[in-house]
Formats: structure tokens, sequence, C-alpha cells
């Protein structure tokens, strides 16, 4: 919901009582099924052109240097042949009025080679061009030649690129050539109105014309993605209670998805297991701590094709994100992340917890589907900006119906990502919101454990979607969980 639109209501009903709004309800639903038409409504905005500024990346990467114009190279010797040829007369050396202003002797034309005694000044008194007799063209007579200080130059003009914008995450780079093919291309696609408002101000930030640049600065800090604290409360190898009952609490707090309450009372009912609620909480940050190394040596990498989406949590009354990818063909998570924002860094994180660094994937192509959140296209930018052809290639299916063909044609592999999404909504609903961000992650880790070596799925012939073999022949989930817990500790 729009934050707007979240504090007009809140403002609306500090207004009223409560059985105000139960009469106010019935009169908006008669309004909406158009059995009151005694209200006029704000009309809805007209969808914005397609030239309206969007966060989209040009697709071409910045050059790292200036292009190479090659020039035809003319012989001199020849042109005066040819010349020759047509007159029936030498082509004579410029003949020079005494006092005229002279110029290096070492000059010449450097289109034809010919010496200076072929050429002439062409710009008075100012002596800085001269014109060859041979071939007619101009030349330099003291060609200074500066290098660029340009770090990027566009790809569609050569034009060099200045430095626009600066922040923590990236710096984009601009060309501001008025003659670039691209340019001209995206200024000729506006609409005759939108044509008029750029008239009546150049500078109307709406339309995106120019060629931009986003170079990213990332440090390996920001590519870690958020995972358990390996110092917790409770050392599990010195508990009172046996590791049975550790698997007890983890099954029942993870793939039954109960509080840490409901899961002291269902131990405590059905089991005569008397512990606290905070002893459930601990032995499930220990079993985090411990399994988060493993589970994360142990994450298979996407075949070819993933898809990643994230999802809202609470966290002490605030939002909070997490970042799911999940492969096509295994229905494996292949990563995960939790972050208090949704900005670029997360999403790279997550593409980096998934893929790998983008050195292990040389010549390797991998398709990633995702919605129209921005921080996706940025973070597959800088990804792909570390090698020199891109590794994953993006696609974005918005909306619930299928308005393009994109949509129509990775719709199947969104629905897996958002099925995953409800079913990590049922395991996060019963604890009403998170204290901490580090239960929160606890919490998803061993979510994550659980879904892919222990939770069946349908489409795997009710197997789960990795299987391990220490865990073949054994149906007890508390079995499991005792299993993977050994296997995380050596």
């Amino acid at each position: 919901m729009d934050k707007s639109l979240n504090g007009l209501i809140r403002w609306f009903c500090r207004k009223i009582t409560l059985n105000e709004l139960a009469s106010i309800v019935v009169v908006l639903l008669d309004i909406l099924s158009g059995k009151n038409n005694d209200f006029d409504l704000k009309p809805e905005i007209e969808s914005k052109s397609a030239n309206y500024r969007k966060f989209i990346l040009d697709d071409l990467r910045a050059l790292t240097e200036p292009p190479k114009t090659v020039t035809q190279k003319l012989d001199w010797n020849q042109l005066k042949h040819d010349y020759f040829l047509k007159h029936q007369k030498e082509l004579k050396p410029v003949k020079r009025k005494a006092g005229s202003i002279s110029f290096s002797e070492h000059c010449h034309c450097e289109h034809c080679g010919a010496p200076g005694e072929y050429l002439y000044l062409n710009d008075g008194r100012k002596g800085n061009q001269v014109r060859c007799k041979v071939c007619s063209k101009l030349s330099p007579t003291e060609r200074v030649r500066h290098a660029s200080k340009a770090k990027y130059y566009c790809p569609y003009c050569g034009y060099s690129l200045f430095l626009w914008k600066e922040n923590e995450v990236e710096s984009i780079y601009k060309c501001q050539n008025l003659k670039c093919s691209h340019y001209i291309e995206r200024q000729q696609n506006l609409t005759r109105q939108e044509a008029k408002e750029r008239r009546e101000n150049i500078f109307n930030p709406n339309y995106k014309l120019h060629y931009q640049y986003r170079e990213y600065h990332f440090s390996s800090q920001d590519l870690e993605c958020a995972r358990p604290l390996m110092e917790t409360k409770v050392d599990l190898r010195n508990i009172h209670n046996s590791y049975h009952t550790v698997g007890l609490v983890l099954s029942l707090f993870i793939n039954i998805g109960l509080s840490s309450r409901q899961t002291r009372e269902v131990l405590g009912g059905l089991f005569g297991i008397g512990i606290s609620h905070q002893t459930v909480i601990n032995y499930v940050n220990a079993s985090a701590s411990i399994i988060a190394p493993w589970l994360d040596k142990s994450m298979p990498k996407p075949t070819s094709t993933a898809a990643g989406d994230e999802t809202y949590i609470i966290v002490e009354n605030q939002w909070h994100y997490t970042w799911f990818t999940i492969d096509s063909e295994t229905r494996a998570i292949c990563g995960y992340n939790l972050s208090d924002n949704r900005g670029t860094k997360p999403a790279l994180a997550t593409l980096y917890n998934t893929f790998g660094s983008p050195e292990s994937n040389a010549g390797k192509k991998f398709t990633f589907i995702r919605d129209g959140l921005g921080s996706y296209d940025a973070a597959i930018n800088a990804y792909n900006q570390q090698c020199k052809v891109d590794i994953i290639q993006g696609e974005t299916v918005v909306g619930l119906e299928n308005m393009d063909e994109t949509s129509s044609k990775y719709r199947r592999f969104k629905q897996l990502i958002e099925r995953l999404n409800r079913t990590y909504k049922f395991h996060t609903r019963p604890r009403a919101g998170f204290k901490s961000l580090a239960g929160a992650i606890c919490m998803t880790t061993l979510f994550v454990t659980y879904y892919n070596y222990m939770r069946k799925h349908t489409a795997r012939f009710n197997t789960p979607p990795l299987q391990l073999d220490a865990l073949k022949g054994i149906q007890s989930y508390p079995k499991q969980w005792e299993k993977i817990l050994q296997l995380a500790s050596t």
C-alpha cells in the first residue's frame, strides 16, 4: 500500500469511532458495487508514456578507450603522377612570397604525406593550419595531442562521458553530445506533447534521452549475505537435554511452523518435556549458527534458469525483506538474504550468493527471472560488469496478467518463486513479527535447510529438491535434524 494512502487512512480513523467506521464501510461497498453514484471519485491517472523516465539501464557498455578513426592513407607521389597524367604537366611546389609567414620545415600533410614545400598556410597570420596542394586537405602545422582524461566513452558516438552523479553505491557517467545517434533516436521517439515540454524546458528530468553508464562501488563486505551469529547464548554440546529434544524443537518450530510458546506447550503436553520458550529460541539460534556455514557450502548453483523475488517480514515493527532465488529444474533454493531495504546492495549480494563470483562463471550463461524492482536491474548490471561478456540475462515479469511477450514466456518461472514466498509466509506468520533481525535470520536459515532437504515436493515425485545420502531411510523429522546437525558439526 502506498505510504501516502496509508497515512490518509490513519488520519481518517483517528477522526471517527468504530461504529461510524462500520457504517462508512457499508457506504463504500455500495460505491464500489455501483449502487450509490452520489459521490464523485478522483479520476484515474493516465498511464505514463513509454518514453517517461524509468529506471532502465542502457544495454551497451561504455568504452574504456576512445574509438579509433580509420582514415584512408593517400600517397602524395601517386597523386602527383595522377595529376601529370590528367594535365600533362608536373605539379610544382608552392611559390611563397617574400616575407610570408613560415612554418616548420618538418611539417607534412597528415593525409597523403606531402612534404612542407607543397603546403601553404590556410588561416593567415595564425599559422595553425595548412592546406595541401597535392590532396587539397587540411592539416595542422603543429599537432598538439593531449591525452584524454576521460574514463569512459559513449559506445554510440565515441564522445567522452562526464561524471554526472555520484553516491556511495555508484557513479553515473553521461554523454552530453547532442549529435549522438542514441540521443537523436530517443528524441525522435518523443510524442508532440513531450517534444513541446522539452522545448519549453530543455532540462526536463522526466525523460531520459542521453546515454548513461553506471559504475558501481562495492566492497567484499557489501557482497556478504545476512547470516546467523557464530556466538550464541547456548552451546548445544553443553545442554542438559538430549539432541533428540533439539530435533523435536526444530521439527515443531520450523517444520510445523509453531511459535516458541506453542512449541513449549506441545513439548510439555505431548512429550512431557518441560522447557521455557526462551530455551526454544536459544536452541533454534544455536542450531542455525551451526548449520549456516554447512548450508552455504552445500547450496546448489542454478542449472540455467533461476527466479528471484523479495518478500516482506516485520522486524521490531519495521518492514524488512527476505530475498530468495529458486532453481527452475530442481526447485531448490539457491540463495537467500535478509535486509532492511530493497536497494542494490542486498540484491547484488543475493546474486553473488546464488551464482557465485563472476570469475567462476566465465563462459557461462544464466537467465534470471524477477519482477520490475529496479534494484535487480542495477544488481545484474553490476554483476556483469566484472566480466567482458554478460553472464546473467535478466527477464522481467510484472503484474498478475501477461501483458507482454516476456511475461507470457517466463510467467511459469515467476510462479515458482511466488509459491515459495507463500510457503515462507506460512512459517513466519505465527511469529507475528520478529523482535530482532538476528532471530529472523536464524529462522530463515533453518527454513531453507528444511525446504531443500526435508520438505517433500510434488513436482519432485514427493521427494525433497535436494537429497542427502545421510538422510535416506530416516522418516522422523527429529532424527533428520539430528543428522543434519551432526553433518554440520563435522
